[in-house]
């Protein structure tokens, strides 16, 4: 694994994800339009539960196996590889179908006494079977990312993300008839379908491979090896999942505090992670790819005793995150009222928006960091970070959210305190493992310095106004401000980085 592999596979990661998630854009953009706030909060409702259950059952497979994989290459034990790989794909599957039924079966339950929302039930059950998938198709990517082939991941993704938008639509309007819970669970049952597409895509590239073979005996000793690597990966994985159940069983009853209805206070959530939430996770689209990468290519530093070189290449990741999720970050927060105002018909959801923003970069970074950390043997200790991070943000939620001055700005202030407290947490823990001295914010300043240009040319662009405040406007004042900070950090030398991903 050379340095061109790595980050040649988080080019095609960052560009899988970015494709997916603007093709996700339509569906975020349109469903409130066509489900309304409420709906939206009983889509959304669903999907906090099914990240941290796909968190637990099998995130953290992927990323094991990856490194697993990676290890026994290096060794050039390829049947051990493959051996490993086939037998795990039958336990994901396993694992998916058992808590896609349980969850099946549970869903009134969970509607009803996790949510107070018992029309939440027809979104939850619709998602259900994703689980099964989604679990297989974990399986399959951990095995290409562990031969640092990418690309079929990436694709997956957009074939995944394209059929679901092409389902979720049609059935949400032949539906909402029916009333919009139903409605709500016609859009939730894209993500299946949606996870079967991008499946059918994966084995068709594996078994173009070469065929898939159980032979005997079962690897138990290595497959228990990859479950004591997965437990922490999945553990520290749920970051996200933890917020979002946090907002989803708090936001809406703390809002309630303040005297609204719970049809009022599902709609606020709605804007909070149904609106806010897809714009952010647009900045993190560089971190996640780089901390899927960096997993087998620290394993292969560290594993030579070469700390020195791990080091460089976390450095490295940290620098491009900087200089991609910054002015991403500067932007939302400049251009939150108008942006939300164009792509959902209103701007309720801006204030909580520009919030999240301060956030993003930072949460990208924490990703980085304890990917890092896990590739290198410490597992356990982004979990610890983790936790720290969680309770954090379990209780700023429940109280600020709860101030009738913030609302659901106060959920999105816990959001970015805890992303804050865990990213701080992990890079001291690096820097006393490799022994690093270099501050992860070293390479920070001249982006930083190039967003607050950007926002200023940005503000100036706005106020020249050549297309009155329109669409138009808010659309040229976003290639305005990419063309100016580019222009900048071209200028400063920032862009030679770039480069440097060749060497």
């Amino acid at each position: 694994m050379n340095k061109r592999s790595l980050w040649r596979g988080a080019f095609w990661l960052s560009v899988g994800a970015l494709v997916s998630k603007l093709i996700g854009a339509v569906y975020r953009i349109f469903l409130p339009r066509i489900l309304g706030d409420y709906g939206v909060g009983l889509f959304q409702m669903a999907y906090p539960l099914y990240a941290l259950l796909l968190a637990i059952s099998v995130n953290g497979i992927p990323t094991a196996l990856s490194k697993e994989t990676a290890e026994k290459l290096s060794h050039d034990e390829i049947t051990a590889a493959e051996h490993l790989a086939a037998w795990t794909q039958v336990f994901l599957a396993g694992v998916g179908l058992v808590v896609a039924a349980t969850l099946e079966i549970l869903a009134p339950w969970v509607a009803r006494y996790v949510f107070h929302e018992p029309a939440a039930t027809l979104s939850i059950r619709a998602l259900a079977p994703a689980l099964v998938f989604v679990a297989s198709e974990a399986g399959l990517r951990g095995y290409f990312q562990g031969y640092q082939e990418m690309a079929p991941t990436a694709l997956s993704q957009i074939f995944e993300q394209i059929t679901r938008v092409a389902v979720m639509f049609p059935l949400a309007m032949l539906w909402l008839p029916r009333g919009t819970a139903w409605g709500a669970a016609g859009a939730t049952l894209g993500a299946p379908v949606g996870a079967m597409a991008g499946l059918l895509f994966l084995l068709i590239a594996r078994l173009r491979k070469g065929s898939i073979v159980l032979t005997r005996p079962v690897p138990w000793r290595s497959m228990g090896r990859l479950i004591r690597v997965a437990v922490p990966m999945s553990l520290s994985g749920l970051l996200f999942p933890l917020m979002f159940l946090a907002d989803s069983m708090f936001v809406p009853q703390r809002l309630m505090k303040n005297s609204l209805s719970l049809h009022r206070a599902t709609a606020l959530f709605g804007r909070l992670s149904g609106e806010a939430m897809p714009l952010i996770n647009l900045t993190m689209v560089v971190g996640a790819a780089l901390a899927v990468s960096l997993v087998p290519a620290i394993a292969q530093a560290m594993a030579g005793g070469e700390r020195a070189l791990a080091d460089r290449r976390v450095n490295l990741a940290l620098h491009l995150i900087w200089l991609f999720a910054l002015p991403m970050s500067g932007g939302l927060i400049i251009m939150a009222r108008p942006l939300t105002r164009i792509l959902y018909g209103g701007s309720g959801a801006a204030h909580a928006l520009q919030i999240l923003a301060i956030g993003s970069s930072v949460l990208a970074v924490q990703q980085v960091l304890g990917s890092s950390l896990q590739a290198s043997g410490y597992g356990w200790i982004p979990v610890k970070n983790l936790l720290y991070g969680t309770l954090v943000k379990f209780s700023l939620t429940w109280w600020l959210t709860s101030l009738p001055s913030l609302g659901i700005r106060g959920a999105a202030l816990g959001t970015v305190a805890a992303s804050i407290l865990t990213a701080w947490l992990n890079w001291k823990d690096w820097a006393q493992i490799v022994h690093s001295l270099e501050s992860p914010l070293k390479t920070a300043a001249w982006p930083f310095v190039g967003t607050v240009v950007m926002a200023m040319a940005i503000q100036t662009w706005i106020g020249y106004d050549p297309f009155s405040r329109g669409m138009w406007t808010t659309i040229s004042a976003i290639f305005v401000g990419i063309a100016v900070y580019f222009i900048l950090m071209a200028a400063l030398g920032e862009l030679k980085v770039l480069k440097g991903l060749r060497d």
